[in-house]
């Protein structure tokens, strides 16, 4: 069965705290009609300690273009997709000429070329690479690419395929925008990049540390369109979601996570560790409530979360390296990977250790 070897991260490059985050947003909306003492508190509510961002806070404090912005994004996502990916195969020992598919996931800004033709100019990856792009996941963009790949690997045992999510959602932050998710947004969202190598079962790099993936669910919701959404403005992407997800959480995906149980005569006891995409405090809880989770099932979530903030499509790749990265769990263990996204969408992947 289809395998994760290997994960790489790289944070932007410019560490920010929560307590500056605060004290900027504070300062560039005291003035404004909007009621920045009592949403400011968001700030503190958010668990975030800090994160990693792609310019210098004074930029965002200044008026900038959709064209200035997506030249950075491209800049910015391309030298850290770079990084994460050199990462995640040398920590393996795998040299490039191994992969024969890259599937690259972002949603917060736009190349063409995609971004994974730069990037294979720059490695020097084999020229006959197949290349997927995936735009416009959101939140649920790396656990889409991990299901992708696992269906490419199942379908090719002999193959590999390196999996991409860059995004840069600070980029994203409006200066302008007098709107509570602005806000919101402003407390939790963070740049960063993650790789993974996932190989098929016949490979010739074997078995080796990390997990196998059994299967995936992939499920959309039905008039939850406005959920969750980028407006195309000139000055960039505008955010606006809903504050509703949490209770999305709550009433559908715990019925999706059965839907999977079920088709493998699996009960919630059986699945012994989460790596769930960090959306916030709010969705974290909402994820222990529904599935009575204990026993720090989330612990990993919350530890990216008040490390990187959200990264959006990375986040659950961030949270995928420290599982992997620990001594936690034991041979033969089952687990659940699940991220929401745009859509409004639920992407879950059952795997065990």
């Amino acid at each position: 069965m289809p395998r994760v070897l290997s994960v790489g991260t790289c944070d932007a490059p410019y560490k920010l705290s929560q307590s500056e985050a605060k004290e900027f947003v504070h300062t560039l909306f005291s003035n404004s009609k909007l009621d920045i003492e009592r949403l400011i508190t968001v700030f503190d509510n958010s668990t975030v300690s800090t994160r990693h961002i792609s310019q210098p806070i004074e930029w965002y404090g200044k008026y900038h273009s959709l064209s200035e912005r997506n030249k950075i994004f491209i800049d910015t996502a391309l030298e850290l997709s770079q990084k994460a990916a050199v990462s995640c195969l040398e920590k393996i020992n795998v040299p490039y000429e191994d992969l024969d598919h890259v599937m690259f996931v972002t949603s917060t800004g736009l190349s063409t070329p995609s971004l994974d033709a730069l990037l294979l100019n720059r490695l020097h990856f084999k020229k006959h690479i197949e290349r997927t792009p995936i735009w416009g996941l959101g939140c649920a963009g790396g656990a889409v690419g991990l299901s992708r790949a696992y269906e490419y690997t199942k379908a090719y045992p002999k193959k590999t395929v390196l999996v991409i999510a860059v995004e840069l959602c600070s980029l994203t932050f409006q200066k302008d925008d007098i709107s509570k998710s602005n806000i919101i947004a402003a407390s939790l969202f963070s740049d960063g990049a993650a790789a993974v190598l996932i190989t098929g079962d016949e490979h010739k790099l074997g078995v080796r540390n990390g997990i196998n993936l059994l299967d995936t669910l992939s499920t959309t919701y039905d008039n939850s369109l406005d959920v969750m959404v980028w407006e195309v403005i000139d000055t960039g992407f505008k955010v606006i979601f809903s504050r509703d997800i949490p209770t999305i959480v709550r009433e559908y995906v715990q019925p999706n996570v059965k839907e999977l149980l079920d088709l493998h005569n699996f009960t919630f006891n059986d699945i012994k560790h989460y790596i769930a995409h960090p959306g916030g405090l709010k969705v974290i809880a909402a994820y222990q409530e529904s599935m009575g989770l204990t026993n720090g099932a989330m612990d990993y979530a919350r530890k990216v979360l008040n490390e990187h903030g959200n990264m959006s499509s990375p986040s659950v790749l961030y949270v995928l390296d420290e599982f992997l990265s620990s001594s936690s769990y034991k041979s033969g263990e089952y687990g659940l990977i699940t991220a929401l996204g745009p859509g409004f969408s639920s992407e879950l992947i059952l795997f065990r250790t």
